[in-house]
């Protein structure tokens, strides 16, 4: 009895062990596997310092196959840690009590390595009020990495030097087509697109989320944890990237015609477009303009509509051929003016005129009188149908946003406004990237492809890419009328006004234009912009390009040279 009775006495006691260890198991199974993760981020919480930074990671704008036109480069912002400045020869980091003369002693020590830009008392106003608020923050502006190097080896606990990414360096290209971004991550606020491509796909370049966190982890004491440099992390884990842009430039072609222009431009632009593909290769404008200051012209006239003077002659000539109105080979007498039956005329560039020639001569000579009389057989509604169909008006593919066109022909019905149309001017405005695809369109045979500018969006060298497909071509000219543009655009430039574009060896089609802006000089002289629009080479096309220089007086003296130019230096690639 008595050691059964000592039995039951003990029962109460372990069967309470036994419930209180069952208890404290579950608990900790639940503060494991349902309250882990909340906890554990608690608990990081309270062992970190957070600096917000706007999203820099923004997707690239590159070319064809993958190639930066940015430029991006790194440079370094100056993060302050107010809590964790701690002066040299002191090993723990100042009490909020003591910040302040802790503050002066970092003060001095930090701006003695800083760049001469930083020390000014302005910047050391700007520091200590920062400091007193407590939080973290940047110093204004960035440095360079020879800059940020004396900072990141003096180890002042509490000030790092941050590398960020400059989107935008002095080798960036296609300025005016790849556009500015606003938004200044210092600050938190994440780039956003103002121009260009920029603006046309952000919410493609922009990163998923707009703040990062700078992250530093400390321990009880707010020192930071030894060997644990600044991390970077988003709201929702790991930082990523925003998509890129894949564009159908070709950076060297590119690289080609901006030296050029920078040579030989101070206004204009130049569009390549790749005869087979109808992509365009290279758009350039000048003047040029600082995509990080803005400072400079940021008017892109490669996507503007102008004039385009006699090559414009192109058009008229595709829609008298196949309409029939005129044979290549009909002839023609020029006395050096157009006179209409209602009065009044359109002179000959050639002031005595060009007396007798053919249709196919006056095209090479690019004679007025010709083409005014050629232009009305024609008539107004045929020349306005065949700009369409030969896609003058056309969009690009892929770019500019919004209700963009690449043309606009709507000639007034009086015979003088056909007269000035069909010479380019009054009632014709196109764009210099529409005028490359016409040359291109006559080049492959009467065949147009709408050009284009992006070929996807995304990973362009083995991940996840949605690539973009253009329209499908279509045949807007015979065959036959085709070869006799071709034919015409090679005496252009064989003996007619584009003999400066002729380059022996390669060989080399085109028309030259000079278009009346209406507008005069200094000296009271008119001001003419000057036009070449051609492809080489005549054999095998393979680009076919567009060249505008606003002021530059003769086609054939002033574009034309630049056309040749351009196509020698890509025949040297």
């Amino acid at each position: 009895m008595p050691s059964w009775c000592g039995e039951s006495a003990a029962w109460p006691v372990s069967s309470f062990v036994l419930a209180a260890f069952l208890f404290l198991m579950g608990k900790i199974a639940y503060l494991q596997l349902y309250k882990g993760r909340e906890l554990a981020a608690a608990a990081v919480q309270e062992r970190t310092i957070r600096l917000p930074v706007g999203n820099f990671l923004r997707g690239a704008v590159l070319d064809r196959m993958g190639r930066t036109l940015l430029d991006s480069r790194i440079c370094y912002g100056v993060a302050v840690f107010p809590a964790l400045l701690t002066p040299s020869g002191h090993s723990e980091p100042a009490l909020a009590g003591d910040r302040s003369g802790a503050a002066a002693v970092v003060c001095g020590e930090l701006f003695s390595i800083l760049p001469p830009k930083y020390r000014t008392p302005e910047m050391v106003n700007i520091f200590q009020r920062a400091l007193q608020q407590g939080a973290p923050f940047f110093l204004p502006g960035t440095v360079e990495q020879e800059e940020a190097a004396p900072i990141s080896r003096s180890n002042i606990p509490g000030v790092y030097a941050v590398p960020l990414v400059q989107r935008y360096g002095p080798n960036s290209l296609a300025r005016h087509l790849v556009g500015t971004v606003g938004g200044s991550v210092l600050s938190g606020e994440v780039e956003h697109g103002l121009s260009g491509i920029e603006a046309a796909y952000d919410e493609e370049l922009a990163p998923p989320e707009t703040v990062l966190n700078l992250v530093a982890l400390v321990d009880g004491k707010l020192k930071p944890i030894p060997g644990r440099d600044l991390c970077i992390s988003g709201e929702r884990g790991s930082a990523v990237k925003g998509k890129d842009v894949v564009l159908t430039l070709d950076r060297r072609v590119q690289e080609v015609v901006e030296r050029v222009m920078d040579e030989r431009v101070v206004k204009g632009a130049v569009a390549v477009v790749d005869v087979r593909s109808g992509e365009i290769l290279a758009a350039a404008s000048r003047p040029g303009y600082d995509q990080k200051t803005l400072v400079g012209d940021q008017f892109d006239r490669c996507f503007s509509l102008q004039h385009p003077g006699s090559v414009f002659k192109i058009v008229v000539a595709a829609a008298a051929l196949a309409e029939g109105v005129v044979r290549p080979e009909e002839l023609f007498h020029c006395k050096g003016e157009y006179s209409f039956e209602q009065g009044g005329g359109i002179s000959c560039w050639k002031q005595d005129g060009h007396g007798n020639l053919s249709f196919r001569e006056a095209f090479a000579c690019s004679c007025n009188p010709v083409f005014v009389e050629v232009a009305l057989r024609l008539g107004r509604q045929k020349l306005e149908y065949y700009s369409r169909l030969l896609g003058l008006e056309e969009r690009i593919a892929g770019y500019p946003p919004g209700d963009w066109r690449g043309g606009e022909v709507r000639i007034g019905s009086f015979p003088g406004d056909l007269g000035n149309a069909a010479l380019g001017q009054d009632g014709v405005r196109i764009a210099p990237v529409n005028l490359a695809a016409l040359a291109a369109t006559v080049a492959r045979g009467g065949v147009y492809i709408r050009p284009s500018l992006v070929k996807g969006i995304g990973d362009s060298k083995g991940g996840e890419f949605q690539a973009i497909e253009g329209p499908p071509a279509r045949r807007v000219l015979p065959q036959a009328v085709a070869g006799e543009l071709q034919r015409m655009m090679e005496l252009a430039v064989n003996s007619g006004t584009g003999s400066e574009a002729s380059l022996p060896g390669i060989g080399c089609a085109g028309k030259t234009g000079s278009a009346e802006t209406g507008k005069v000089d200094r000296q009271g002289r008119p001001i003419v912009d000057a036009w070449f629009v051609g492809y080489a080479p005549v054999d095998v096309p393979q680009v076919a390009v567009a060249v505008f220089v606003e002021g530059g007086g003769s086609g054939g003296n002033c574009a034309a040279r630049i056309f040749r130019e351009i196509i020698d230096a890509l025949h040297r690639v």
